[in-house]
């Protein structure tokens, strides 16, 4: 038998399986892997093994505070309770025991015992490189950072492999001139946030591989400057910079690549965000999802979005390797990449992006295919949104560019391009939502076997909502080399007074 009870995640301290020594636990072990530790509670992973089913009573899990007192103590009867098991109401200051015991034969037997210190509360202050990288040692704290940091040199891997839960204040300071060398599953300055909260700091010169040497990833990725994954609602950025920055990124996953200038994939809440003089650049060889944004690859059904000003460039090559019966879907955005925050109203407001996006398409389908889907969505704020948006501008040029395949006869090959949105579908309404084109242009070339939709706001879209989808300035749409904006069915805003109530938004216009 083995049972494996996953809990949640964060801080291990005393590492190591310690069962009594007249346990006669037989071959029956435990481990406690993760420990998530906060000020005044825990959570915890683990994993209970009985291979020849020695366990014939219960299973208890019991905490002791530091003179020995029992605090807590719970029977598991359903499995199910471990899915997330988690103890609150406890002391900073005091250092705790926690025990699972079993029940083998007529005895009661430690399986595992740990010693669980809580996150210390005094701010830590960050100086140095050696400084960051010791973070590592307390996921929960309190940090603030006291001047810039600059890592030219250093040999940079995120303390946070596993989740940061703590507090990180940069006070206006920069953390610059960071190289990463390679990707990991969770790939960014602060790698994996969960109820973290990263604020008022500017990542500078940041770069996951370069033009020339782009790093690769041949499973599951996220990958963002800040964080390449955010997990929880309860994580937050607020009033973060990212400039002079740039990823580099190629996958042959075959499960999925989420990748944003900001975070890869995001759950959480972010207030404010600048991306200026920042690439991100993607290339794919294989059929795993892709998502792709500026700011944000893929945005999860409890994420908030606010003040989002994206001047990052978008590039993406699909360059697939001898694909065979294979379903592709790419979703590509100036902000988001997938935006399904769909659980939360006016999840995402006052965003804007004005980099340019490029994507070129060599599917690579292999001799002998007999069926295959390949989908493309690309929108100047998002490739797809299955949940509204309020507030939002997009200014820069779309160009595709699809090379055609002969073994692709059977397969179904469907792009849609949009100024602000591949697809959208979402019942509820989008307010204030611009393409605004100062002579930029959307440009596509595509061989006759592609379904396409194009347009300069929205390309396709599911929605019963009155939305307000409007183009200002020049128009430009082009599909092989033809004008296509005189069957472009579009609302035109000859005025933007009183368009937008956004001060981002407006400032950038009347500058």
């Amino acid at each position: 038998m083995k049972r494996i009870f996953l809990i949640a995640a964060v801080m291990l301290l005393s590492l190591g399986l310690v069962a009594c020594k007249d346990n006669k636990a037989g071959q029956v072990t435990a481990t406690i892997d993760q420990l998530d530790v906060e000020l005044t509670s825990f959570s915890f992973k683990a994993t209970l093994n009985d291979p020849k089913n020695e366990i014939t009573g219960t299973i208890t899990v019991s905490l002791f505070d530091s003179t020995g007192k029992l605090i807590h103590t719970k029977d598991i009867v359903d499995m199910a309770d471990f899915d997330k098991y988690a103890i609150g109401g406890l002391i900073n200051t005091m250092t705790y025991t926690l025990k699972i015991y079993a029940t083998i034969g007529r005895n009661s037997v430690v399986l595992v015992e740990r010693t669980v210190q809580l996150a210390s509360a005094a701010i830590v202050h960050v100086k140095t490189p050696e400084d960051f990288k010791n973070m590592v040692n307390n996921r929960a704290g309190n940090y603030v950072l006291d001047n810039d940091i600059d890592f030219a040199g250093e040999v940079f891997t995120s303390p946070f492999t596993s989740a940061f839960s703590g507090t990180f204040d940069g006070k206006g300071f920069s953390l610059k001139n960071i190289t990463f060398n390679k990707i990991v599953a969770y790939t960014g300055v602060f790698g994996y946030i969960s109820g973290g909260v990263v604020k008022n700091v500017t990542f500078d010169n940041v770069n996951i591989g370069t033009a020339e040497e782009p790093l690769s990833m041949t499973t599951s990725s996220r990958v963002g400057i800040v964080a390449g994954y955010v997990a929880s609602s309860t994580g937050k950025l607020e009033n973060i910079e990212v400039k002079n920055s740039t990823i580099n990124f190629s996958t042959s996953s075959t499960v999925q690549a989420f990748v944003g200038g900001l975070v890869g994939e995001f759950k959480g809440n972010v207030t404010g965000a600048t991306l200026e003089n920042t690439l991100v650049s993607v290339k794919s060889t294989s059929y795993g999802r892709i998502r792709v944004g500026g700011a944000i690859g893929f945005l999860g059904e409890e994420a908030v979005v606010k003040e989002i000003n994206s001047g990052a460039d978008v590039h993406f090559e699909m360059a697939g390797a001898n694909l065979k019966d294979r379903n592709l879907n790419i979703n590509i955005g100036g902000v988001v990449g997938y935006h399904n925050a769909r659980n939360i109203n006016r999840s995402v407001e006052q965003v804007m992006s004005t980099g340019n996006i490029s994507i070129t398409l060599d599917f690579g389908t292999s001799e002998g295919t007999t069926k295959a889907s390949y989908s493309v969505y690309v929108g100047g704020i998002a490739g797809i949104a299955y949940s509204n948006v309020n507030e939002a501008l997009y200014s820069g040029s779309i160009t595709l560019n699809h090379e055609k395949n002969a073994n692709e006869e059977l397969v179904k090959k469907y792009v849609f391009v949009g100024g602000l949105y591949g697809f959208y579908g979402s019942s509820k309404k989008s307010n204030a939502n611009l393409r605004y084109s100062d002579n930029q242009m959307i440009n596509l070339n595509l061989s006759d076997d592609v379904i396409y939709k194009a347009s300069q706001t929205v390309a396709d879209q599911d929605s019963t909502a009155l939305n307000v989808f409007a183009h200002y300035g020049d128009l430009g749409l082009m599909v092989n080399t033809l004008d296509q904006t005189g069957t472009d069915q579009i609302d035109v805003a000859t005025t933007l007074d009183g368009f937008f109530t956004s001060e981002m938004i407006n400032t950038w216009l009347v500058n």
